[in-house]
């Protein structure tokens, strides 16, 4: 519905009513509305509990089912939990870097000479030369 079209209703509404009844209409069909929105939001809520009650008891008759059924039935070999091992605590002893944990085979592709320049101007950038101390300069002054 367009703006035009509420305008069109409003005064068509305001001819016939009248200034005075108009005010008073509009509070009782805002009530109706509010009235139809909490009934329909009840009827929601009924269906959606007895859809809730009858899965709980579909899933209770499953349980009843599966309970029921004779040590014959069930499966033969039920495979036991898997217990996890637990390690004993790292010595503390550095990793050597000369072992290499992969596959010594597989390619390892080249690293583009752009990429490992750009990576030297930020470790300079982030690290840059060490400057004589102020105690140090005024020291080098002195002499």
């Amino acid at each position: 519905m367009h703006f035009g079209d509420s305008i069109f209703i409003f005064l068509l509404a305001l001819i016939l009513f009248g200034p005075k009844r108009l005010p008073e209409i509009g509070r009782q069909i805002g009530k109706l509305l509010a009235e139809f929105r909490r009934a329909s939001n009840e009827f929601k809520m009924q269906i959606d509990e007895e859809l809730r009650t009858m899965e709980q008891q579909e899933r209770q008759k499953q349980i009843e089912q599966a309970a029921s059924q004779p040590a014959s039935q069930l499966p033969a070999e039920i495979p036991a939990p898997t217990q996890p091992t637990i390690m004993p605590p790292s010595t503390g002893e550095p990793v050597s870097a000369t072992e290499w944990p992969y596959n010594k085979d597989l390619p390892v592709p080249e690293i583009d000479p752009g990429y490992q320049e750009a990576v030297a101007k930020e470790e300079q950038a982030a690290n840059p030369p060490a400057t004589p101390s102020e105690s140090e300069q005024a020291s080098i002054h002195h002499g």
